[in-house]
């Protein structure tokens, strides 16, 4: 059998781990979902007196922040079981390899917090159509559609986030999302200084240069030069490594921690 990886064992954990954190998605969820609901429902009744009002837009940006706050939250809060010790020795003791027991959790708080949410949200879009029907005025609210290409956008832009703080959650025993914020937080400053250090003192002639470079090629306007050789220069690799590489990169290191805390 597998040392790392058994599809049996895999789905043995991931049972355990939905029975153990279902209720708390559910309640995190309905909770943020009546909020949405009642800010739609009072947004149509401050616009009754205008005529074909559309609210779909605030149905879609309410979809797009409800996830991003219980995704995070949620994410912040996983790995409940290190919060005390005996749970703690006992989570450790299951029959599963760390590898099993992050790719469990890590895909409940993403693609299975997403479904359920998603699903719920459906319901909810129903409650808020049925509402809004019964107000006085020409509204719009369209029946919810979960493959609009910007809510993928917005969920593609979380994973490094949700990476972190999947992390953070594997990592602090105590108070893991605020731990996890702070040392962010602390992080980015850092990174910020280092940055604008890197800037003014070691490539403050060659930005000067690459400035100047850019104001000659538009003045001979030269676009294919400026596309393979301005854009590269400008370090915009660097935001599409940036993007693809730090979600991989503390899912990793997620997987460590449990390790660590195995021997």
């Amino acid at each position: 059998m597998d040392p790392y990886f058994n599809i049996n064992r895999f789905l043995l954990i991931l049972k355990r781990d939905v029975f153990e954190n279902y209720k708390t998605a559910i309640f995190g969820i309905l909770t943020i979902l009546s909020i949405s609901t009642f800010i739609i429902t009072m947004s149509a009744i401050n616009n009754f007196q205008d005529n074909g009002v559309s609210l779909n837009d605030i149905s879609a940006t309410s979809y797009m922040v409800s996830f991003m706050i219980i995704a995070l939250f949620f994410t912040g809060m996983a790995f409940k079981d290190f919060r005390n010790k005996e749970k703690t020795m006992h989570y450790l003791c299951i029959p599963a390899s760390s590898l099993e027991k992050m790719l469990s959790m890590l895909l409940l708080s993403t693609i299975g917090l997403l479904i359920l949410f998603t699903v719920l949200f459906a319901v909810f879009n129903l409650l808020n159509m049925a509402i809004i029907a019964a107000l006085p005025g020409d509204y719009s609210l369209a029946m919810f559609n979960p493959f609009n290409k910007d809510f993928y956008s917005v969920i593609y832009s979380l994973l490094p986030l949700q990476a972190v703080l999947f992390a953070g959650a594997s990592t602090f025993k105590r108070l893991p999302l605020f731990y996890t914020a702070l040392y962010t937080f602390i992080a980015g400053l850092v990174y910020t200084f280092l940055i604008l250090f890197l800037a003014k003192y070691v490539f403050g002639d060659v930005i000067q240069d690459l400035n100047f470079m850019d104001s000659e090629l538009s003045y001979l306007n030269l676009d294919t030069m400026e596309n393979k050789t301005i854009s590269i220069l400008s370090f915009d690799f660097l935001k599409v490594l940036f993007s693809y590489l730090l979600a991989p990169i503390f899912w990793i290191v997620a997987w460590f921690k449990i390790k660590e805390k195995e021997v």
